[in-house]
């Protein structure tokens, strides 16, 4: 009975200190929020109900594929450069 008390109060604290936390990061303001966000994804185009990511080492070589879809071969090669006049950086 007295590890399961133990058990419950530290899972409690654990949480408490969380939702601390969590409401923490819900006050910060727009620009706090901004440094958050994953610079480094590619931009994606949407042809087809599909989305388009730019790999340089994609099954077919550089281009665009089914975002997720550069080393399933023989799967979601859409174009090298310039495809649909898209750019890549």
């Amino acid at each position: 009975m007295r590890r399961s008390t133990t058990a419950i109060a530290l899972v409690a604290a654990i949480l408490s200190l969380a939702g601390a936390a969590d409401a923490g990061v819900a006050t910060t303001g727009p620009s706090t929020a901004a440094e958050g966000l994953n610079v480094v994804d590619q931009v994606q185009f949407v042809f087809g109900g599909r989305q388009h990511c730019w790999y340089e080492d994609g099954w077919h070589g550089p281009g665009w594929y089914w975002c997720g879809y550069r080393l399933r071969h023989g799967r979601g090669w859409a174009g090298g450069e310039g495809f649909r006049g898209w750019k890549h950086r």
